[in-house]
């Protein structure tokens, strides 16, 4: 159980970003991740994006007979300074329960970018206040969230962004495979073209283990399938540019897909 809500956790947190534009009213959407035909994992996000500033929080748990056998859940959440392109975060924070254990840390960040502090709290209720290491922040990466925002604004998603997720840095890595055509199903409420775009992580500094673990494994076995884990990208608001309106990933235990199941 400990490897899938690692896995599972790896999944979510890798794909969902924020919109780019200044829109009226928050977007409130929510999305149903499949494996192998069945729903596993609900997940409920809101995205508000204002000329200054932007901020987004997902809600995430296990579901159906797997929500009974591994009862998990999960919250993410990202604001910063909207500079479009050149956006930096304030603060970025994620929790994960585990049955009723919770573990959390918190990002914050100055106003030019650069990382303040990184504070962990962890089960048993204690704190952790303590630095990453200089190589891991130096250079002002951002955090995952931050760093989709940035690539949303963009034109195309292809780009490469400087990330860190506490002990580690990395590069996530887009490269658009060109546009395709989603019809609506029972699964997705989304029908019109979306930009396919594959994402790679490329590790930079900070411990990375010997033996892949999370996404690493996840990534590792999706280039076994002869595939990169896939976006797609789609307008689904006049007011609100592209955003993840599919997510797939092939992996050793079957392919895993995220639909956009309803807009509000």
């Amino acid at each position: 159980m400990k490897f899938f809500k690692i896995f599972i956790f790896s999944v979510i947190c890798g794909f969902f970003a924020l919109p780019s534009v200044y829109a009226s009213t928050p977007l409130n959407v929510t999305y149903s991740l499949y494996a192998g035909g069945f729903n596993v994992v609900d997940i409920e996000g809101t995205y508000a994006v204002t000329p200054d500033s932007y901020a987004m929080t997902m809600d995430m748990q296990t579901t159906g007979m797997l929500g009974k056998l591994a009862p998990w859940s999960g919250v993410i959440q990202s604001n910063g300074l909207n500079k479009r392109e050149n956006s930096t975060p304030l603060k970025h924070s994620f929790a994960s329960t585990w049955r009723d254990e919770t573990e959390t840390t918190t990002f914050t960040f100055n106003n030019d970018g650069t990382l303040k502090s990184h504070i962990r709290i962890k089960s048993d209720g204690k704190t952790v206040n303590e630095m990453p290491p200089s190589d891991v922040y130096d250079g002002a990466p951002n955090d995952m969230l931050s760093a989709l925002f940035r690539t949303m604004n963009q034109s195309s998603c292809a780009s490469s962004q400087s990330v860190l997720d506490g002990k580690r840095k990395f590069d996530m890595v887009f490269k658009s495979k060109g546009e395709g055509f989603l019809k609506q199903s029972k699964y997705s409420v989304f029908e019109g073209k979306a930009e396919i775009c594959e994402v790679e992580i490329v590790p930079v500094a900070g411990k990375w283990r010997d033996k892949p673990r999370g996404w690493m494994s996840i990534q590792g076995q999706a280039k076994d399938q002869g595939q990169l884990p896939r976006l797609w990208f789609g307008r689904v608001r006049d007011d609100m540019p592209p955003i993840p309106v599919r997510f797939q990933i092939k992996t050793d235990y079957g392919t895993m897909i995220m639909h956009l199941k309803s807009i509000d």
